[in-house]
């Protein structure tokens, strides 16, 4: 995922990827094993409000 935020900045439609609400979700999904076209669905997922 990279390096994320402290804070997040409420983006919409969607919330940014670096978002720390993101990263939650995706560690909540057990992100770190996808890859390719499962992760784009995972990190999609993530960022829907």
């Amino acid at each position: 995922m990279g390096k994320v935020k402290k804070k997040c900045c409420r983006s919409k439609p969607e919330r940014c990827r670096k978002c720390p609400v993101v990263a939650q979700r995706l560690h909540r999904m057990a992100a770190e094993e996808l890859s390719g076209k499962a992760l784009k669905k995972a990190v999609e997922l993530a960022r829907v409000y």
